[in-house]
């Protein structure tokens, strides 16, 4: 589990795991879909367009689907709803979702610029399911759509391929919330304080974040408060009017609110560290370095990778979809098998994994959202062989402006 990758030297601003493994996945497949258009006498930029298009609908509707369907448990009760939503550093995308809103957005395009859009959806099917397969690395780095425990009677492996989070990371949490691991008092935020003033959440598991932090980190906002404090009261003293006066004032208001935002956020580890201390009980407080050494010592149980399990099989789908597609003697049957096959897929794993909850018909609401997907694509499969001629109408070879002249083959 590594959820930043590395962070950039001067700001602190990490890159993050999640994003880097997107980005990865979304460019290695605008690529392998521009070289597939070329190979197939498509435009490219008619696939670089419906790349982009996908990116943005896939994001806001996967995020969308995700705030939705968890509204009450992360969303509901938090005092800043609005960057609770935009905020996705953590994670927090429903791929389904995404792969829906991006689907009607990319066939309003095509339709609107009378373009195939059995032929470009067939180009842009292989390449789908690797950019998914990549994210899913993501995913398992992040340490989310982790799977259920694999453990035998003894807490030890039951599968080769079962893997252990660390504390703190999802896979623990939930296994904490669902009564399946213990943990020390310590390492357990109640939410509760003396102050009648103070907001009470539920008890959770001190955060791997703040756990984490490093002295520097934790001390900056506050250091860097006090340094902007300092220099408006010296400005205010010369003329309080100036407007470098105005500049530091609104700066010092800026650096409150970061520092109060900060200071929230570090109040489950202040009071992790109000405990006495397990290895030198004169003292009545524990330090940060004692409460990481005994997390190391509570972390989850060992639970199935279905991240990785999610990775291969959508690469796996990826070559599949591409042997169809370079064999296909009708437009649109690899986009038609897309979604056939994915939701077959989607729904073994969701068997699997424990992050989803069982709240939709008996199922999770992806594993209904893949019987809907399912049922519509052999609906769409019937209808291209029935209806359809084997050949798109609009799929016009594209000609390159500077090559005319020559005469292509048809797509």
């Amino acid at each position: 589990m590594l959820p930043e990758l590395w962070t950039m030297p001067g700001t602190g601003w990490p890159l993050k795991s999640y994003g880097f493994m997107m980005m990865v996945g979304f460019l290695s497949a605008v690529y392998l879909a521009m070289r597939r258009a070329n190979k197939v006498k498509c435009d490219p930029d008619v696939v670089l367009n419906c790349s982009f298009i996908a990116l943005i609908a896939g994001v806001v509707g996967s995020r969308a689907f995700y705030v939705w369907h968890y509204w009450d448990d992360y969303f509901a009760h938090v005092p800043n709803k609005l960057f609770a939503i935009v905020n996705i550093t953590q994670g927090g995308l429903e791929f389904l979702g995404g792969l829906l809103a991006a689907s009607l957005c990319i066939l309003i395009y095509l339709g609107t610029t009378k373009r195939s859009i059995r032929v470009y959806t067939d180009i842009l099917a292989v390449s789908t399911m690797w950019a998914l397969g990549i994210a899913r690395i993501g995913c398992f780095l992040n340490g989310c759509c982790f799977g259920g425990v694999c453990t035998d009677d003894h807490r030890q492996p039951a599968m080769a391929t079962a893997v252990q989070f660390p504390f703190a990371s999802p896979a623990l949490v939930r296994q904490w919330e669902q009564r399946q691991i213990t943990l020390p008092a310590e390492l357990i935020s109640d939410g509760f304080s003396n102050s009648p003033t103070s907001y009470i959440w539920e008890a959770m598991p001190v955060g791997r974040e703040v756990l984490a932090m490093t002295p520097e980190r934790r001390d900056k906002p506050r250091l860097k408060y006090e340094e902007t404090e300092r220099l408006y009261e010296e400005a205010k003293q010369r003329d309080p009017k100036s407007d470098e006066t105005k500049r530091l004032a609104k700066e010092l208001e800026l650096r409150k609110q970061t520092y109060e935002a900060h200071r929230v956020a570090l109040t489950t580890l202040v009071r992790a560290q109000q405990f006495p201390s397990r290895v030198d009980p004169t003292r009545d407080f524990t330090s940060v370095s004692e409460l990481r050494d005994l997390a190391h010592r509570y972390p989850a149980h060992w639970v199935h990778p279905t991240q990785l399990y999610a990775t291969v099989a959508a690469i796996l789908l990826s070559v599949l979809l591409g042997r169809v597609f370079h064999r296909r003697t009708r437009h649109g049957i690899v986009f038609a098998w897309l979604i056939i096959l994915y939701p077959v897929q989607r729904f073994v794993l969701e068997e699997i994994r424990a992050d989803n909850p069982i709240d939709t018909f008996g199922l999770t609401v992806s594993q209904a959202v893949s019987v809907v997907m399912f049922l519509l694509g052999w609906a769409y499969l019937i209808a291209l062989y029935r209806f359809a001629p084997l050949r798109s109408p609009r799929a016009i070879p594209f000609v390159p402006p500077d090559d005319e002249e020559a005469v292509p083959e048809p797509a």
